[in-house]
């Protein structure tokens, strides 16, 4: 179903009274990928998880690495950082919580992002077969 401005709207108003900021949302998309895997497909995922979601897109950061390196050890980590503690980006859009080293034994992160007010969101993991 294809929205109309109005409908576009409406969902805006709605998503900032929800979310008590005062406008739209900004978010920086983040993940952590192996070196050689399609960067594309993934950023489009999340990309389109936040706009479904009607939040604006500020930047896209990737870290070419495995999981299990420590966040403060990824190259491009604290640009995503950086976009929080500054205020230009109210949350982080990744594809899973693993990605940003949250596990159920270590919640620094979600701390930290509660401390500056913003928030992490999980895009919906990708199933084989299905449309994206």
């Amino acid at each position: 179903m294809k929205r109309t401005p109005g409908d576009t709207s409406r969902r805006r108003v709605i998503t900032d009274a929800a979310s008590g900021f005062p406008s739209r949302a900004t978010v920086v998309l983040y993940t952590c990928i192996a070196p050689g895997q399609d960067q594309t497909a993934v950023l489009t995922r999340l990309r389109r998880y936040a706009e479904a979601r009607d939040w604006v897109v500020i930047g896209e950061v990737i870290d070419h690495t495995t999981t299990a390196t420590p966040l403060d050890s990824r190259p491009n980590w604290q640009k995503a950082r950086t976009l929080i503690t500054s205020g230009q980006a109210h949350g982080i859009v990744t594809t899973s919580r693993t990605a940003c080293a949250v596990t159920p034994t270590d919640l620094s992160l979600v701390d930290w992002l509660a401390q500056h007010q913003a928030f992490l969101a999980e895009a919906e993991p990708l199933v084989e077969g299905l449309a994206g």
